[in-house]
């Protein structure tokens, strides 16, 4: 606190250190509060998060409650510490949230802080939705809770909050397997109010796992849960009446049963489907499933035999007491062809492993042997084989080792793949024996590929299997190779240290050559530097893995900041003798070059001459390596090398170089440089720019000209940021508006503007405005794309009032961007204007057309309010104009409610304006109706036919999927519309098809 606070009297609002201020105590970051919001970079902003995110979170908000609406600039500030915020301190961060829902902000835009603050304040997240749910118009489920899951902290939501979130907002919860996770955590009373729920309000097609936990033991409960089901299976089905088999699973039996035996004898639309209707036979108990399915158990095409024995064979998942018959009709099959068999035995491996025990092995074992048996044995066969005997595995380890290794005898290879996933430390220490078995036999075998197979597939239980990992030593100090060595060695060095750390000395004090294994020679260079010195001469070395032809220089990949310098410089040697030898590769000059600019006891001008080598690899890659020196003993060369066609390499190489030099010398070393080239140019004009001071300054200045190259004129502006508050940048600025080139001028939206003044902003905001008059399109589209990000208060609105009026722009495309910006950068109070400028424009077509998709992107059910006033108020422009009926009903769709939107539609019919065109439109706000059917009831009685017609659609989307065709769906369609005493109303209907 002394520091910063001394530092700050000294320095003013210095940037640097204001970034500092939030390593602070937290009444020194409170007082210097103003010094941070005036100066504070996203830098600053991240600390304050990270370390004091309460007092953060809490200004934030204090200055969100001040203002009517959240600007450009607070939103670009406030944006990345929101999450932050929600993690570390989520007490203070949900009234931030608060205010920023108050402020118009839609729950998308916070989706990540929301799911965040769902998982560590469940109820406080639930009612902060459920606020913003209500305060927004009419929205589909689940509304503003579509962010967010709440099964994590489900039981801490309580039986009211449940009851709202399974009757409006069911999507914030899982349904299907994840939703029994949720449910069996709650209380008793939650579940039970959440059953209550579902049954007497639940909507759409979710939860067909909660009908599992419904008790219906007396007539009447019996008829709650009838009435639940007709209402779910009508919202769950399809346009064509079918429910995909995966959610049927969930149900229990005599539901899931009935709802398979409907699919597969009901269901018109699958009736020319076969392949699909019969996948719903699994779904039935075993027997049933065997003679729904019985034409195709005998068909003479294998390919169908295939399909109908996986999915017989399927069924024992809900039928979990006919495993036994399903294996019988597996082994009463064993000539079967290979494919059949194939279906079959993967049918089985797919089945859960709670569905077997102990009684079954024997069955699976005759089927095993019948397949390794067969001649026509394909891979995919025996991968189908291995996998249920993996599978089997955990249920007896004796017998999955006898079966693993006599597939191994017959097929030459095994895969153990999926072994360990899900083994708990017990199932692993019970299994220990049989593995140790198959280690044993694998390893006097000489089966090494099958050990290291079988350990990686037990992950991280691996560590608790000591004969797995006595085999893996063994195999690396026995057999003659390297990849095998290297595998065992690596999976020790991951699961067992210790065993690891003894054995490296002992592998390299029998053999040498061990160290050209990538794991012991950075174990060596890392942990053991006394055994370095046999490894650093770079001398022919014989072993099991070197043949002692070769001069072996190792890589050891780090460590090297351990080493004596006495073994570095043994080590250099032999990186120099790499780099002379004219032969040597590519990778390997790069590995030497880069090693010897590490060794920090090493002298490394040895690296200089290198830089004027005539092989062109190495000569870029030493010319890199020079900044590295300690000494700065590169830069010589580095300066001299701008002056050829190494310059290009050199200017950035000497960027580090300058980071350890004085403020004095990198400066006359600029001033000595070269300038021809312009790569070198533009970097000469990048470090002028951060070094910083009046000297510096005078030298950029220099270089504004008409001459100066363009990419030399954009680096000039970019070093120019650092100097904002000196008048001359602003003339460097302004002259650069007028630049012939219009990419110069696009470049100065790229000033940052996180942490400027006021007046530098209204400056800023000058410039751009000044840029939006150019006649080069491209420069004003390039601007108007960013224009609605820019994190400029704009407080004279200069900026906005020129968006404004470019929304005249010829170009329709371009005005409808600029229309963008202008929402995005509006205030409340600045409604009227926008809306007397879209009346001024609606005239001109081809504008309107443009304007309306942009709007209308804006008018979401939690749209800000003065989003949409200007929405209602275009609207009241179209209500008023008879030729733009269609666009009207375009944008009344997504402001107006159902009753709203029916009396405009009954008004409109009243003018006789629903024209085709009309019609098509008004059949398109029907879609995007949140609340059709009351539309379609306000509607059905009218004398218009037209809108009656209107009426039809609003029932059809009505019973869109997710609603379905209820009994009283059906009986309005079959007796009002389908005799309706016109045919423009009567027609469709008879063409509408109900599943």
């Amino acid at each position: 606190d002394a520091f910063l606070g001394a530092r700050l009297q000294q320095q003013g609002h210095d940037p640097t250190i204001v970034d500092l201020l939030p390593f602070g105590s937290e009444p020194l970051v409170s007082a210097h509060r103003r010094a941070i919001d005036e100066a504070g970079g996203p830098l600053c902003l991240a600390r304050l998060a990270h370390r004091h995110p309460a007092g953060a979170a809490r200004w934030f908000g204090e200055a969100i409650a001040r203002s009517a609406s959240l600007d450009v600039r607070q939103r670009y500030r406030l944006a990345p510490l929101l999450a932050p915020l929600a993690r570390r301190a989520p007490d203070a961060a949900l009234p931030l949230i608060q205010a920023l829902f108050d402020r118009g902000e839609d729950p998308s835009s916070l989706a990540d802080e929301l799911r965040l603050l769902a998982r560590s304040r469940p109820a406080a997240t639930f009612d902060l939705l459920k606020a913003r749910h209500e305060s927004g118009r009419p929205a589909r489920p689940p509304g503003a809770f579509g962010v967010v899951r709440f099964d994590e902290g489900a039981p801490a939501l309580g039986a009211e909050r449940l009851d709202f979130l399974i009757r409006n907002a069911w999507g914030a919860l899982s349904d299907g397997k994840r939703g029994a996770r949720w449910f069996l955590r709650l209380r008793t009373d939650d579940q039970k109010a959440v059953l209550r729920a579902f049954l007497l309000g639940g909507r759409g097609g979710f939860g067909a796992f909660l009908f599992r936990y419904v008790k219906a033991e007396s007539a009447e409960e019996q008829a709650v849960r009838e009435r639940a089901f007709e209402r779910w299976s009508c919202a769950a089905q399809a346009a064509d009446g079918s429910i995909a088999p995966e959610v049927l699973d969930a149900l229990p039996g005599d539901l899931r049963e009935r709802e398979a035996r409907r699919h597969l004898f009901d269901c018109p639309a699958l009736v020319a489907k076969p392949d699909r209707r019969m996948s719903y036979a699994r779904l039935l108990p075993f027997a049933e499933a065997k003679a729904v399915l019985a034409p195709l158990l005998g068909h003479p095409e294998g390919d169908e035999r295939a399909k109908a024995q996986a999915l017989l064979i399927a069924s024992v998942l809900h039928d979990r007491g006919a495993l036994a018959e399903a294996i019988a009709n597996v082994r009463a099959r064993k000539f079967e062809q290979d494919p059949v068999r194939r279906a079959m035995i993967g049918a089985l491996a797919a089945l859960p492993l709670a569905r077997f025990g102990p009684e079954h092995l024997d069955a699976v074992s005759v089927v095993a042997q019948d397949a390794l048996d067969a001649a026509d044995l394909s891979q995919a066969t025996a991968s189908a084989v291995e996998r249920l005997v993996v599978k089997l595995f955990r249920l007896d380890g004796a017998w999955g080792a006898r079966w693993l290794a006599r597939i191994l005898a017959v097929r030459g290879s095994v895969s153990t793949a999926g072994l360990g996933e899900g083994l708990t430390r017990a199932e692993a220490e019970r299994l220990t024996p049989a593995l140790a078995q198959l280690a044993g036999a694998w390893s006097t075998a000489e089966r090494a590929g099958a050990v290291l197979s079988l350990a990686h597939s037990l992950g991280v239980r691996l560590k608790g299997v000591a004969p797995l990992l006595d085999a893996l030593e063994r195999l690396s100090r026995e057999l003659p190779f390297v990849g095998v060595a290297a595998g065992a060695l690596g999976l020790l060095r991951a699961h067992d240290r210790p065993r690891f750390a003894r054995l490296v000395p002992a592998l390299l004090r029998e053999d040498a050559s061990f160290a050209l294994i990538g794991d012991v020679a950075r174990y060596v260079s890392r942990r053991r530097q006394d055994l370095l010195d046999p490894l650093l001469d770079g001398r022919p070395m014989t072993g099991r893995y070197a043949t002692g032809r070769t001069r072996w220089v190792i890589d050891f990949g780090a460590g090297h900041a351990r080493w004596t310098a006495r073994q570095q410089a043994r080590y250099a040697a032999g990186l120099r003798a790499l780099l002379a030898d004219e032969t040597c590769d590519v990778p390997t000059l790069r590995f030497a070059v880069s090693t010897l600019a590490r060794l920090a006891y090493v002298d490394a001008s040895v690296i200089v001459p290198f830089a004027a080598d005539p092989r062109q690899p190495l000569r870029e890659m030493a010319v890199r390596a020079l900044p590295w020196l300690d000494a700065g003993q590169g830069v010589p060369v580095l300066i001299e090398c701008l002056g050829d066609d190494r310059a290009r390499w050199a200017i950035y190489a000497l960027r580090k170089a300058f980071s350890e030099m004085s403020r004095d010398r990198v400066l006359a070393e600029l001033r000595a440089v070269p300038t021809a080239k312009v790569t070198v140019a533009k970097e000469v004009v990048r470090l002028l720019g951060e070094l910083g001071g009046d000297d510096a300054y005078r030298e950029l200045l220099r270089l504004d000209g008409p001459k100066t190259h363009r990419d030399v004129r954009i680096a000039l502006l970019r070093a120019l940021w650092e100097h904002l508050d000196r008048p001359e940048t602003w003339g460097v600025f302004g002259r650069a508006v007028g630049d012939p080139d219009w990419i110069v001028a696009s470049k100065l939206a790229d000033i940052p503007l996180g942490r400027l003044s006021t007046e530098a902003e209204q400056r800023v905001a000058e410039l751009l405005a000044a840029i939006l008059g150019r006649a080069e399109p491209e420069a004003r589209l390039d601007l108007l794309r960013r224009a609605a990000s820019l994190p400029l208060r704009d407080e004279k609105r200069a900026l906005f009032q020129r968006l404004l009026g470019h929304l005249d722009a010829p170009a329709p495309e371009e005005a409808a961007v600029a229309l963008a910006a202008v929402l995005a950068r509006m205030q409340p109070g600045e409604v009227a204007a926008v809306v007397a400028r879209l009346k001024e424009l609606s005239p001109r077509r081809r504008h309107l057309v443009a304007f309306l998709p942009v709007l209308s992107a804006r008018l979401g059910a939690y749209a800000a309010r003065h989003h949409v006033a200007v929405g209602e108020g275009l609207l009241a422009v179209l209500k008023a104009d008879d030729l733009a009926v269609p666009q009207y009903l375009g944008l009344a769709a997504r402001l107006l409610g159902w009753r709203e939107l029916g009396q405009a539609l009954v008004e409109l019919g009243r003018r006789d304006l629903l024209h085709h065109d009309a019609m098509v439109a008004a059949m398109a706000a029907v879609h995007g109706c949140v609340h059709p059917s009351p539309l379609e009831e306000a509607l059905r009685g009218s004398g218009d036919p037209r809108l009656r017609r209107i009426a039809l659609e609003a029932l059809v989307q009505a019973a869109s999927p997710k609603n379905g065709w209820t009994a009283e769906r059906r009986a309005l369609l079959e007796e009002r519309y389908r005799k309706d005493r016109s045919p423009a109303v009567a027609g469709p209907a008879s063409f509408v098809a109900p599943p």
